[in-house]
């Protein structure tokens, strides 16, 4: 979509949002959507977004598609609400994210999320606009072949008995890799954190190979802009 066929109107009351930047949420392009927004979790289906514009009855109106609708129900809605609604209505929205998060359950695991926040140290950001822009394209090389390799290990140390929990690692490395040259730096920090929080979670045996501090400095040197040879440095 290019933003010529777009009302002005329209991209002046969305231009808030464009360079929205918050740990509780991603902005995404989606080719049909004029906004789409969603719960950082990757776990989370929960979404907000402006599906389209309209003149309606002489008044400018958004259909929007969210969810969670409420408190006490899941699914989402699509709903048409006035312009000028609009940033109430993603503030809402951004409400119940924020006690979804603050609400304790059973359902947490705080041990994984003890992990996450540990490894995520070793990203330390030059850029400032890492919660926007992606890392470049030798970091994005250098990520991707150690990824690779984090995956191929992950199969040689599979057992019957971990097998379950390391297929579905793996499966979550190779999103990752995927969204490599499309995702901020944010976004690839958090979620490789969230893996290798995973991964020591299969015991010492698996901390010992991944967690090893030669091997997180790897991490931090990619990340600094530090290596510059491209991905054979990392064999």
């Amino acid at each position: 979509m290019n933003k010529k066929e777009i009302p002005l109107f329209v991209l002046q009351m969305i231009e808030p949002f464009v360079n929205l930047k918050d740990k509780r949420f991603i902005v995404e392009p989606l080719e049909d959507t004029l906004l789409n927004i969603k719960d950082c979790d990757p776990n989370s289906t929960f979404r907000f977004q402006i599906l389209k514009y309209e003149r309606n009855n002489n008044e400018d109106v958004f259909t929007l598609n969210y969810s969670p609708r409420s408190d006490r129900q899941m699914e989402a809605y699509t709903n048409v609400i006035r312009a000028a609604y609009l940033t109430e209505s993603f503030n809402n929205w951004l409400n119940r994210i924020d006690e979804y998060n603050k609400v304790k359950s059973f359902y947490d695991d705080p041990i994984l999320e003890s992990y996450e926040a540990e490894f995520f140290t070793n990203f330390e950001f030059v850029d400032d606009n890492y919660e926007t822009h992606p890392f470049k394209t030798t970091q994005i090389l250098q990520l991707d072949y150690l990824l690779e390799q984090v995956s191929n290990r992950l199969v040689e140390m599979a057992t019957d008995n971990n097998k379950e929990e390391i297929q579905s690692i793996i499966i979550e490395i190779e999103e990752i890799r995927d969204n490599l040259a499309t995702k901020s730096q944010k976004w690839i920090a958090e979620n490789i954190s969230k893996i290798y929080a995973k991964i020591a979670k299969q015991g010492i045996k698996f901390m010992k190979e991944f967690w090893a501090e030669g091997k997180k400095e790897i991490i931090k040197s990619i990340v600094k802009g530090l290596i510059e040879h491209g991905p054979d440095i990392l064999n």
